[in-house]
């Protein structure tokens, strides 16, 4: 049974991935407007960028993908 264990684990590990990607792309009003008011919004897209970008990354690695050589991820400057 670890390997079930371990296979349940990756799911979740996915599945919470997938959430947290869902939640990087959702418009959070409240936050854009914080960082607006402290001059950091430039700086809260690309963390964003980052964020998105490693999870990607992550959800590969755990579903055995490699990114081909000259392809990068999509880019998700759309949070403006």
């Amino acid at each position: 049974m670890p390997a079930s264990t371990s296979s349940q684990q990756q799911l979740a590990t996915l599945d919470a991935i997938q959430l947290m990607l869902r939640d990087l792309h959702t418009r959070h009003d409240e936050i854009r407007h914080r960082a607006a008011f402290r001059g950091c919004t430039k700086e809260l897209l690309a963390v964003q960028q980052e964020l998105v970008d490693y999870l990607l990354a992550k959800k590969g690695e755990l579903m055995g993908q490699q990114n081909p050589t000259g392809q990068a991820n999509p880019s998700y400057g759309a949070f403006l």
